[in-house]
């Protein structure tokens, strides 16, 4: 399978961007295909490497919209036209004006005289599509439709038309583009330079040329340019372009900072610790641009609906002017009316309202520190009726420590500590962390003749002359150990050491703030039913399960009984079932689910390449505002579509009826069309007040 990107350059028409796509998907070399008309983008999977592919996709994007060009990704070039757009259309105003005050002999003259200045670009245009035999094209509908108009002698509704048509698609390009900017504007988080240190001294250098293992420096007010590791000084940095969080965070040496952060007020040394194209940023804003690739089941069905939408209008319009002319009416009548019909066919208020919809809600909840990595995501997500939670990490903070040393009679506490910070010295497990950081001996690794790890049980090691173990109770009872020390609720790591029985650890983990009210918002917002699986003891699984209020605790489970516990929760509850961890261990669980929720935090590289949907400041009111802003777009989408269909349908009534013409049929499918893009605007400029 190979996957080449390419850009769009000239591509106004939404409805046209869905037929191009639809013509491309149907190559027999082309295994799938995806056009982001928003973000101007072109993604194709070809089954096997293609040779010289850009001459069948430009033909197949001019025939459909003459004037699109496609080209390798990074090598697009825009072209303003706006001088001659301008110029074409004032002339053809004043001609149009004329036609009310000229002779009536001239009348004609000036009236298509204004017709063809106004629409020459779309009669051209029409001709390529009638001879690509692409009968459906607004550009030729667009022609069909004024050229009877002049035919009935209406030249001022003609050229007004064309006028109101190329007005309407200059002002469509213009929102589309600012949406754009002010998402990127919003997401425009690093300087384009860092200041290197050197043996000379310090260097402002391109960051795409600032090694790993640098030192940079990073001034009071400035940005930080680059992921890394803060290596002198310290001060208060701003994380909320990046996460969403407001509350200043506090670094000094060895605090990770990431490309984003604002520097508040102390002069910071950092050590680089990854390249421009790696840094988080510039990830997050790679997630964005290609959140269009996984379209929402809203967006497959519009672009299924238009294609079929048009020609069935196209068709009536047929009949409007048929019917009534057999049956003895004024066939010039009829024709005006029929002609409304296929101005008020175009489906591109449909098909640009709702990827735009979702485009913005992406964006919004990027500024809030949400990544979802596609419509798709934000879209199931509003439809989750069950949540599944992974407990440590996820409802509790998952920073263990080490609570009590529980030994056996003729065991000594640092004997307990040492033979399990052995067994875990290379391990990343919670239980790991809190012991290494409770506990610090000596470990050479050349004294490790033997080790193995079981996930969820505990950990076998030959170390020199000494056979250790640590683990879960049932882990040491399989391996004979009996009488073991009974800790209550807590969680436990039991250890021995050349077959003698020392004792335990048990270790806290506190609830994470924020937790219960973010739980109680999620049940306002139509959740059912919560579920808790945990690998942990089941009587401490059940006191989280209690204070966090699930409705069901699954406690003691491996990692791999997780999945198939949440296929079983999956079976048995109706309707979607999101999955909560925190993306390191949990990603089997994340990709099952049908919505994979990672609460991992911005410096959890895993977090962010495993689970559809991340919270990137790790707290559980981000959690609450996914769903709210998933709920939110989905009310956008519904009223743009209910919007568009509704004034279409109205206007094509009163076609019908003789109340409206040739006038208000355009300015209704310019207006909605126009109308739903501020629509879907409006969403972004609440977002940014607050």
């Amino acid at each position: 399978m190979t996957v080449r990107e390419y850009d769009i350059q000239n591509l106004g028409c939404a409805g046209c961007a869905s037929k191009i796509e639809a013509q491309i998907k149907a190559l027999p070399e082309v295994h799938d295909v995806n056009l982001d008309f928003v973000n101007r983008k072109l993604i194709v999977q070809y089954h096997s490497t293609v040779d010289s592919p850009l001459q069948k996709l430009n033909s197949i994007a001019d025939a459909i919209e003459p004037g699109v060009s496609i080209t390798a990704g990074g090598e697009s070039q825009s072209h303003d036209k706006n001088t001659e757009l301008w110029l074409t259309l004032g002339l053809a105003a004043a001609f149009t004006v004329a036609t009310f005050f000229l002779p009536e002999i001239l009348v004609p003259w000036f009236g298509v005289a204004a017709w063809l200045l106004a629409g020459y670009r779309v009669l051209i245009k029409a001709g390529k599509s009638l001879f690509s035999r692409q009968m459906f094209s607004e550009h030729l509908l667009m022609a069909i439709a004024t050229i009877g108009a002049v035919v009935l002698g209406e030249y001022a509704e003609a050229a007004a038309v064309m006028i109101l048509y190329e007005l309407g698609q200059w002002l469509e390009h213009r929102a589309v583009e600012h949406s754009r900017n002010l998402i990127r504007g919003m997401l425009s988080l690093k300087p384009d330079k860092a200041h290197l240190l050197t043996d000379s001294g310090i260097e402002d250098v391109a960051l795409d040329s600032v090694p790993i293992g640098s030192i940079i420096q990073i001034r009071p007010g400035e940005r930080v340019p680059l992921d890394g590791e803060v290596v002198k000084g310290e001060s208060s940095v701003d994380s909320s372009t990046l996460t969403g969080e407001a509350e200043p965070l506090f670094v000094g040496p060895g605090a990770k900072i990431f490309a984003g952060f604002l520097n508040h007020s102390g002069l910071l040394e950092m050590k680089v610790g990854s390249t421009e194209a790696e840094s988080t940023v510039n990830r997050i804003l790679d997630l964005i641009d290609n959140a269009g690739s996984r379209k929402s089941q809203q967006e497959k069905f519009i672009t299924r609906f238009a294609r079929v939408y048009t020609p069935a209008v196209v068709a009536v319009a047929f009949l409007v002017f048929l019917i009534p002319t057999l049956l003895g009416h004024s066939a010039a009548n009829w024709f005006h009316r029929s002609l409304v019909f296929l101005i008020v066919s175009c489906p591109c208020a449909l098909v640009i309202s709702i990827p735009l919809s979702y485009y913005i809600g992406i964006g919004v909840g990027a500024k809030k520190g949400i990544i979802f990595k596609g419509s798709e995501y934000l879209d199931v997500l509003r439809q989750v009726k069950t949540v599944v939670f992974d407990k440590t990490g996820t409802l509790t903070t998952g920073e263990l420590k080490v609570e009590k040393v529980l030994v056996e009679d003729d065991a000594e506490p640092v004997e307990l500590l040492h033979t399990i910070w052995l067994c875990e010295h290379n391990s990343s497990h919670p239980f790991a962390r809190a012991i290494q950081n409770a506990y610090e001996g000596d470990y050479d690794p050349q004294k490790v003749n033997a080790y193995s790890e079981y996930p969820g049980k505990g950990v076998l090691l030959q170390y020199g002359t000494d056979r250790l173990i640590a683990g879960s109770a049932d882990f040491l009872s399989e391996h004979g150990f009996v009488g073991l020390i009974d800790s209550g609720v807590h969680s436990t790591v039991h250890a021995a050491k050349n077959d003698l029985y020392l004792g335990c650890l048990t270790f806290s983990d506190a609830i994470k703030p924020g937790i219960q009210e973010a739980l109680a918002q999620l049940r306002k917002q139509g959740v059912r039913q919560m579920v808790m699986l945990s690998g942990d003891r089941s009587a401490k699984a059940q006191q989280v399960g209690l204070e966090t209020g699930m409705d069901e605790v699954q406690a003691e489970l491996l990692p791999s009984q997780k999945l198939d516990s949440l296929e079983q929760i999956m079976a048995k509850h109706p309707g979607k079932t999101a999955f909560v961890g925190d993306g390191m261990n949990d990603a089997p669980a994340l990709a099952r689910a049908d919505a994979g929720i990672a609460m991992g935090g911005i410096g959890n590289q895993s977090s962010v390449e495993t689970a559809g949907i991340v919270l990137l400041n790790d707290k559980p009111e981000q959690l609450a505002a996914a769903f709210q802003l998933s709920r939110k777009t989905g009310i956008l989408v519904l009223q743009n579509i209910s919007f568009a269909l509704g004034v279409k349908a109205l206007v094509m009534v009163l076609g019908v009826s003789g109340i409206s013409g040739l006038w208000e049929a355009v300015i209704a499918d310019v207006g909605v069309t126009l109308l739903v893009i501020f629509n879907a605007l409006r969403m972004l400029r609440s977002e940014r007040r607050t």
